[in-house]
């Protein structure tokens, strides 16, 4: 290999070292089944090390448990019967300006442990359901959404509930409550409000709970290198 042609490779590589960041998330830890829908409509199965992408949606079945870990070094863990979307993902080492989180949950439920992005850009990362906008600051917390309304109670750090266009802070440990076309408060968290522990969970980590709607992602076809 000449140099000129050495160069050329290396110059393409060290561009294209950013994008590798944009890798978005892996499947950490998976029990049961896993299918993804591509933005093109296909279904795949996924196994462990697959890869997710923005525009995935994720949906674990019956008595299926699965954890994505991010490139940022954040968790989210599916417990059964869960969708969610990525919807956006941009994390670029040592450019928090290009920090962007955005994941939308449709129906089931999911634990959420923060990573680099949303210790270093705080307004950069947030997850949608069809109640509220939840912004999260550096947290460990739950979501459970019940036919009253949306429940955030959280554990480490800040998450903030945006509806009908007024953002209330939570603190660790307050629970905010959001209900149909009403403004966020801050309630005592009922003594039935639900937990999930994931077989893989840590014993201190918290649980994000939600059921709503969902798309119908279809029948599943196993996609053979599960990435």
């Amino acid at each position: 290999m000449n140099p000129r042609t050495f160069l050329s490779i290396l110059f393409a590589a060290l561009l294209l070292a950013p994008l590798a960041a944009l890798a978005e998330a892996t499947i950490q830890h998976l029990s049961g089944t896993l299918s993804v829908q591509k933005p093109d409509g296909t279904v795949r199965l996924l196994s462990e090390r697959s890869v997710v992408r923005e525009g995935d949606v994720v949906s674990t079945e019956k008595d299926s448990w699965a954890q994505l870990r991010f490139t940022d070094g954040g968790q989210v863990t599916l417990r059964p019967q869960t969708q969610v979307k990525l919807d956006n993902y941009r994390y670029v080492e040592g450019q928090p300006q290009q920090d962007n989180f955005l994941m939308s949950v449709f129906k089931g439920g999911l634990r959420a442990v923060t990573g680099l992005m949303a210790r270093r850009s705080r307004d950069s990362y947030k997850m949608a359901t069809s109640t509220a906008t939840i912004g999260i600051r550096g947290t460990v917390f739950t979501l459970i959404l019940r036919p009253e309304g949306l429940y955030v109670s959280v554990t480490e750090g800040t998450v903030t509930m945006l509806a009908q266009g007024i953002e209330v802070p939570i603190q660790a440990g307050q629970t905010g409550l959001t209900e149909p076309d009403q403004a966020p408060k801050i309630v005592p968290p009922p003594a039935d409000l639900e937990t999930v522990d994931a077989p893989f969970d840590s014993p201190t980590a918290g649980t994000v709970t939600i059921a709503t709607s969902a798309p119908d992602v279809g029948s599943a076809t196993e996609d053979p290198v599960c990435r």
